[in-house]
C-alpha cells in the first residue's frame, strides 16, 4: 500500500507514519495541530470506498457511539471523529507500546513465559476497564448502555512501555445504541475466543466477555492458545466441549488457588462464573497480594522496556525526528481552512435566513429619500462632535505646554545622571569579578610588592618589633592561601572519586535456557534472582563464578574472568544424579563450615537447617565411578567466637545418602 499521505495534513492532524492497514481502514500515528501541538494521537481512517457504504458507515458510527462516552484509565479514549476528504475517521489515544499478542509472540521466540504475578496484574486491569463499560450509564439520559465488548483477545489489549493496560476496539460491541442486530449465519469476534453460549445461540451479556478474559489469562500463564485445532470446525467443537486443562499442569509455577480462579471464569455454564467482572477482579487481586506481597505495578514497565528495548530505541529516534518538523505552516493552513469554512457556513446561514424570513425584519413605512436624509443627518452630527472634541484637546495641550518644556531638560539631566551611575556601578562589579579570578600567584606577588612600603611605615611607627609582626602576618597569609588551594585540590579529587563510584559500569548477562521455575542461580556463592527475562547486571572488569542448581541434578558452573562486555550464557540441560545430604540432628554448635565443590569455594552458617543443608554429588559428573573411587570432601568447621578451623573428611558411601554433622565431628 502506498504511503504518499505520510507527512501531509489530514484535517487538524499531521500524519507522521503508517502503523496498521486493516483492509477497510488504516491506522496512522499523527500530530495534533492545535494549542497542544505536542500531542501524538492514533488516527483510524476508513478507505473512501467504504465511507460511501451506508451499512459500513452505520457500523462505524455504532463503534463511536459505544465507546465515545467511556472515560476510564483502562480503556483507550476517543478524542475526535468525523469525515475529511471523503474519509470517515476517528482520533484515538495513542498507546506507546505493543498489544498483548505481540508480547506473547516475543516471549515465545525467547522461550520465556509471562511471570504469574504480571499475568494476574494485566488481567485485573482488563477486568476493571470492562466492568466500567458493562455498567456504563449515559450521564445525560440516565439510561444504561448494556455494553458487551464481544472481541476480547490478546490482539485488543494494549500494553504501554510505561506499564499501562488499555482495552481497545469496541468495533463489534453489542450495546443499546446499536443501529442493527447481528445477521444470522455470521460470526462476530475471533474464533478461538468465543464462549459456548455463543454457539448455543443464547442472548449475550457481560459474562461472555468474562469467558474471553479467562481464555486470555490462561494463555498468559501457559504461553499457548487454549482452543487450537487443525481447522475452524474442530476449534468450534473444542469450545462446545469446553474441557479446560488446568494451568498448573502446563506451567508448574502456577499455584493451585489460581487454577480454581481461572477454571471458574471458564465455566461452560455461565451461571457458574463470577457474578460480574468486579467479582473476578477482586478474586485475582486478593490472590495476587496474598502470594506476591512485594509485587508492584511498575514491574510491568520494567518488564516491557527490557523485552522491547531495541524497538523502543528505534521508535524514540523516529519520534525525535517527528518532533523536529515545523508545523507552523500546517497550523496556519488549518486555521485558514476553518476560517473559510466558517465564512461559507455564515453565508449559507444568511441565505437560508433570508429565504425563510426568520431573522430579518424590513420596515416599509419610509422611502429611499427619507432613508438617505436620515443617514446624512447622523453623519453631520458625528463630524460636529469630533470637531468639538478636538478643540478641547488643543486647549489642554496649550495649558501644559510651558510646564512640559521646563521639565524636559530636567528629565534628560536626571536620566543622564542615572545612566552614568549605572555604568560606574557595572564597571565596579566587573572589576570585582576580575579581581576574584586573579590567581594565587598574582595575589602573593602583589602582596610581596607592597611589603616594603607597608614595612617602612610600621618600622617608623614601631621599629623592628612591628617588622616581626608584619612578617608573621604575611607568613600566615601564605599558609592560609596554600591551605585553601590544597583543600580545593582535595575536594576536587574526592568529587572525582565520588562521580567515578556512582558511574560504576554495569554489564548485562543473559541466561539462555534458564528455568526460573525450578532452578536457582548463585553468583560468587550468593543467591541472585534474575529479572523476568532471565537477565542479571554485574559490575564490569571483575571475576565471577555462576552456578545453576536444580534439585536432583548436577549443577552447572560457569566462570567469567574480567567481565568486559554483555554476553549470553547458555545453560545446558542439567543431568540427573545422586547426592549425599549433610544435616544436623540438633543445634550441637554454632559457627560456619567452609568447603570446596566443583572448583568453587563455599561457606554455610551453622546450625544447618532444611534451607542451608549441604549437598554433595555421590560421583563425578559423567563418570561411572566404582565404589572405591567415590569422592572425598574436606569440610573446615569454625565454631562461633573461635579462629580455629577443624578439618573433617567426608567420605561418600553409596549405601548411605545422609550424614549427621553432629555425629561426624
Amino acid at each position: 500500500m502506498s504511503d504518499d499521505f505520510i507527512g501531509k495534513r489530514f484535517g487538524r492532524y499531521l500524519l507522521l507514519d503508517h502503523l496498521i492497514d486493516g483492509g477497510m481502514a488504516k491506522i496512522c500515528r499523527a500530530r495534533f495541530l492545535g494549542d497542544d501541538i505536542a500531542r501524538v494521537v492514533a488516527i483510524k481512517m476508513v478507505h473512501p470506498k467504504y465511507t460511501q457504504d451506508p451499512a459500513f458507515k452505520t457500523m462505524f458510527m455504532d463503534e463511536i457511539k459505544v465507546s465515545f462516552g467511556l472515560m476510564h484509565p483502562n480503556i483507550v479514549q476517543i478524542y475526535d471523529y468525523g469525515e475529511n476528504d471523503n474519509q470517515l475517521f476517528v482520533a484515538l489515544e495513542y498507546c506507546d507500546g505493543k498489544n498483548l499478542k505481540e508480547f506473547l509472540d516475543k516471549l515465545k521466540a525467547k522461550k520465556y513465559v509471562f511471570p504469574v504475578e504480571i499475568s494476574i496484574h494485566i488481567t485485573t486491569q482488563i477486568c476493571q476497564g470492562l466492568f466500567h463499560a458493562h455498567t456504563y450509564v449515559d450521564k445525560l439520559t440516565g439510561k444504561k448502555a448494556n455494553i458487551v465488548h464481544r472481541d476480547i483477545s490478546p490482539h485488543n489489549i494494549m500494553l504501554t512501555y510505561d506499564g499501562s493496560i488499555k482495552v481497545i476496539d469496541f468495533g463489534i460491541a453489542k450495546a443499546e445504541t446499536n443501529s442493527e442486530a447481528t445477521q444470522a449465519g455470521t460470526i462476530k469476534g475471533k474464533l478461538s475466543y468465543l464462549a459456548p453460549e455463543y454457539l448455543e445461540g443464547l442472548e449475550l451479556d457481560h459474562r461472555y466477555d468474562q469467558f474471553a478474559v479467562g481464555i486470555t489469562l490462561w494463555e498468559l500463564l501457559c504461553n499457548r492458545k487454549l482452543f487450537r485445532a487443525k481447522n475452524d470446525l474442530a476449534v468450534l467443537k473444542k469450545i462446545q466441549e469446553c474441557k479446560i486443562p488446568v494451568p498448573s499442569s502446563i506451567n508448574p509455577n502456577v499455584p493451585k488457588e489460581l487454577d480454581e480462579i481461572v477454571l471458574k471464569a471458564l465455566s461452560k455454564n455461565r451461571d457458574h462464573r463470577y457474578k460480574n467482572m468486579d467479582g473476578l477482579n477482586r478474586a485475582l487481586i486478593k490472590f495476587l497480594y496474598a502470594n506476591y506481597p512485594d509485587f508492584n505495578a511498575s514491574d510491568l514497565s520494567y518488564f516491557a522496556k527490557d523485552l522491547f528495548k531495541e524497538e523502543i530505541i528505534t521508535d524514540r529516534e523516529k519520534l525525535f525526528e517527528f518532533g523536529k518538523i515545523d508545523v507552523t505552516e500546517h497550523v496556519k493552513a488549518w486555521t485558514n481552512e476553518q476560517s473559510s469554512a466558517k465564512k461559507i457556513e455564515n453565508i449559507k446561514k444568511n441565505r437560508e435566513d433570508f429565504k425563510s424570513n426568520k431573522t430579518r425584519e424590513f420596515e416599509f413605512d419610509f422611502d429611499d429619500d427619507n432613508l438617505t436624509q436620515t443617514r446624512n443627518q447622523n453623519l453631520n452630527k458625528k463630524l460636529n462632535n469630533n470637531k468639538t472634541d478636538r478643540r478641547y484637546d488643543l486647549e489642554i495641550e496649550s495649558n501644559i505646554k510651558t510646564n512640559a518644556d521646563i521639565k524636559v531638560g530636567q528629565t534628560i539631566k536626571k536620566k543622564t545622571a542615572n545612566t552614568v551611575r549605572k555604568k560606574k556601578s557595572l564597571n565596579r562589579k566587573r572589576e570585582n569579578i576580575t579581581s576574584t579570578k586573579t590567581s594565587v600567584t598574582e595575589l602573593q606577588a602583589r602582596k610581596k610588592s607592597k611589603f616594603p612600603f607597608v614595612a617602612a611605615l610600621l618600622i617608623i611607627g614601631g621599629g623592628f618589633f612591628a617588622k616581626g609582626h608584619i612578617q608573621n602576618f604575611l607568613n600566615k597569609g601564605d599558609t592560609v592561601i596554600n591551605s585553601v588551594v590544597e583543600n580545593k585540590v582535595i575536594e576536587n579529587d574526592q568529587r572525582k572519586r565520588n562521580v567515578a563510584s556512582k558511574q560504576e559500569q554495569k554489564v548485562d548477562i543473559s541466561l539462555d535456557n534458564f528455568n526460573s521455575f525450578n532452578q536457582k542461580l548463585f553468583v560468587n556463592g550468593k543467591t541472585v534472582k534474575p529479572n523476568y527475562l532471565n537477565n542479571i547486571s554485574l559490575s564490569k572488569n571483575k571475576d565471577y563464578t555462576l552456578r545453576v542448581e536444580q534439585n536432583g541434578y548436577f549443577s552447572h558452573i560457569q566462570k567469567i574472568k574480567n567481565l568486559s562486555h554483555e554476553m549470553t550464557i547458555k545453560v545446558p540441560k542439567l543431568v540427573k544424579g545422586k547426592f549425599a545430604h549433610v544435616f544436623m540432628s540438633n543445634n550441637c554448635m554454632e559457627g560456619k563450615v567452609f568447603y570446596e565443590l566443583n572448583g568453587e569455594k563455599r561457606e554455610v552458617s551453622l546450625p544447618l537447617n532444611k534451607k542451608n543443608n549441604l549437598t554433595f554429588p555421590m560421583k563425578s559428573l559423567g563418570r561411572n565411578t566404582a565404589s572405591d573411587e567415590l569422592p572425598v570432601y574436606n569440610l573446615y568447621i569454625q565454631e562461633k567466637d573461635s579462629i580455629v578451623q577443624k578439618k573433617v573428611e567426608l567420605s561418600i558411601v553409596s549405601e548411605k545418602f545422609s550424614y549427621d554433622l553432629c555425629e561426624i565431628i
